[in-house]
């Protein structure tokens, strides 16, 4: 083919895409443009741009060199979607399904039962089937015959496999970094000890929602995914203080830490962590397997690049605000809804101590508007706020707010209603809060000396 009128056959909406990502020495080197793409290593390198800017396809069509070198790039990731949900399940806000999605997945599962594979089967190495409760161990045992170099799996909300199809995972893909069984109801350790013990680089881990893994699996786990960055355990129903601390300790490279959800026997455990982490991200919202602070404190003194918390629904108390505020200045999400053992002035020392925090959620928290106040003084640059249940709290307040934070749950009706009591309740704190002014003595309801004395010595008990 002539190349000499080949800008002629690019689509007009892909040449600002490729001039971008043009060298700017091969630009100048070049003695016409034709001259770039007949180089086919440069080529392969404006291509797989263009696949991250989404507009490859077009390019499939313009000459037979692009389309030999752009095709491989589209087989390395496949993207299926399902549209099947369990009862009381739902898709994601952004979750989008149509037609074409329906037919792509027959289509895979018709190349699938054919003895002719295609061509370029050996370059796919990610995998996504997700929303899919057809995908039974015989589809994916034929998934492992067809493409041999997967190193990303993920089956997030498909179901209808069990042990058979980790195991034969296990001997095929021993090279997988990730693999994501959210809500795999069948799986059990047995199926899951044989991933992770012939996976040994894996690097991220979801096995959120499965709910006959035990702790046996967490073991087994620290044990051998030395090089893990993310593990989600969500709604674990079996999980103790020494299985988290033997992850936390033996997995340096752990970044995300869930386990919003659980259940188990956690103790006090603080005594078992053993060094310094990386945790960025911590999801523990709603664990009920909590017993007391301890080992939440231990875990956040170990984290002081903590950048993301979940913790609301727990009955946590001053020492992990107090901890939160001591040592993770780099906080950029926080959620606290519904931790009502919490005290204002807590709540009031984190947000001054970590200058980073953008998300703040304080639904159903013990603040009124020294809370606020506090927040308008300290981070005028928050962008999100959620306020659910927080009823004392002043208009005067709220309107010190920078208008450009988001604010969500924030009920105005009890806000006007209980504007003065607010503002009563808001002065009265933050004066204890500034000066640490002791309450003062009732001196009007002593009517002897003894009711005198008596008074007195009540005062200084609460003084200290």
């Amino acid at each position: 083919m002539h190349t000499d009128n080949l800008l002629d056959l690019l689509p007009p909406e892909l040449i600002p895409s490729i001039s971008k990502y043009l060298p700017e020495r091969d630009l100048k080197n070049a003695r016409n443009i034709n001259n770039i793409w007949e180089r086919e290593e440069l080529l392969e390198q404006i291509l797989h741009f263009l696949l991250i800017d989404k507009s490859l396809y077009p390019a499939l069509f313009v000459c037979r060199s692009w389309y030999r070198c752009a095709v491989p790039s589209l087989w390395k990731y496949i993207k299926l979607k399902g549209n099947d949900l369990k009862c009381y399940h739902y898709f994601p806000d952004d979750y989008t399904y149509q037609e074409r999605d329906r037919t792509r997945l027959e289509r895979f599962v018709k190349i699938m039962c054919e003895k002719h594979k295609p061509a370029y089967v050996s370059n796919v190495t990610h995998l996504e089937i997700t929303y899919y409760h057809s995908l039974s161990d015989r589809k994916i045992k034929n998934i492992v015959d067809t493409f041999p170099n997967i190193i990303h799996l993920n089956f997030k909300e498909s179901i209808g496999f069990g042990d058979r199809s980790l195991f034969i995972i296990a001997e095929s893909y021993l090279n997988l970094r990730y693999l994501n069984l959210w809500d795999a109801e069948a799986i059990t350790d047995k199926g899951l000890c044989a991933i992770v013990r012939s996976c040994r680089n894996l690097e991220h881990l979801n096995i959120s929602y499965c709910r006959n893994i035990t702790n046996e699996s967490l073991f087994v786990i620290a044990d051998n995914c030395h090089d893990l960055q993310e593990f989600h355990f969500a709604e674990a129903r079996r999980i103790t203080d020494k299985s988290i601390c033997c992850i936390l300790n033996s997995c340096p490279n752990l970044r995300k830490f869930d386990i919003a959800y659980s259940k188990g026997k956690i103790k006090n455990a603080s005594t078992l962590m053993q060094r310094c982490l990386n945790i960025e991200y911590l999801d523990f919202a709603g664990v009920m397997a909590f017993y007391d602070d301890a080992l939440i404190v231990a875990i956040i003194r170990a984290s002081p690049n903590l950048r993301h918390l979940e913790i609301g629904g727990n009955d946590i108390g001053d020492e992990v605000t107090e901890a939160l505020a001591h040592t993770c200045q780099k906080l950029e999400y926080l959620d606290l809804s519904g931790c009502t053992f919490i005290s204002e002035l807590s709540i009031c020392n984190v947000i001054r101590s970590c200058p980073k925090i953008q998300h703040l959620s304080l639904g159903c928290c013990n603040i009124t508007s020294t809370t606020i106040k506090e927040i308008a003084r300290s981070r005028p640059n928050l962008k999100f706020l959620d306020l659910e249940g927080c009823r004392n709290i002043s208009k005067e307040a709220m309107d010190q707010l920078n208008p450009n934070i988001h604010i969500e749950n924030f009920d105005e009706d009890y806000c006007s209603d209980s504007e003065s009591s607010s503002s009563e309740t808001e002065s009265e704190d933050e004066v204890a809060y500034n000066n640490d002014v002791p309450p003062p003595i009732i001196t009007g309801t002593a009517e002897t000396p003894n009711d005198f004395i008596t008074a007195f010595n009540d005062y200084l008990r609460q003084v200290g």
